[in-house]
């Protein structure tokens, strides 16, 4: 009966999304064009904790790629969904928006909501929340794709 409904296009076009995969790209600037080009894909995460926004990824190639940009851009399918600085923890500035943080001292990678963590006061506390609740709605697709894939510990 389906296979003759009118709205099965409709039905069709939601489940589009699970067929989707996760993509994290960097732009790469060339003398003409900046292109978008893909860094790592969602195969190379292990796993994510979602409490402590700790990535483990699979291999060792993805986090010395990671080491040499400045914005990874999150993808799921052909749907931007956030962009991330790239930060370590021997940076001097201060960051405000969603970062992948490069902890020095056990040498792990931490989605944070800005950098420096400690940083506390009132101007920057309130931008984080701000920005953090704009890129809620997208924040909870990457983690349901995480979740969808087996790769969320808690």
């Amino acid at each position: 009966m389906l296979l003759f409904c009118p709205g099965c296009d409709l039905l069709k076009e939601l489940n589009q999304d699970d067929d989707a995969k996760l993509l994290f790209k960097v732009t790469v600037n060339s003398k003409t064009n900046p292109v978008d080009t893909v860094l790592f894909t969602g195969k190379e995460i292990k796993w994510f904790n979602d409490s402590t926004g700790e990535i483990i990824f699979t291999d060792t190639v993805t986090t010395s790629k990671i080491k040499y940009v400045h914005r990874i851009k999150c993808y799921l399918g052909t749907d931007s969904l956030f962009t991330a600085t790239v930060t370590s923890d021997i940076m001097s500035s201060i960051v405000n928006d969603l970062v992948l943080n490069h902890n020095l001292y056990d040498g792990k990678y931490y989605f944070e909501d800005g950098y420096p963590g400690w940083i506390d006061n009132l101007g920057a506390t309130t931008l984080r929340a701000q920005n953090k609740e704009k890129r809620a709605v997208a924040w909870r697709r990457f983690i349901e794709q995480l979740k969808k894939e087996g790769k969320i510990k808690r």
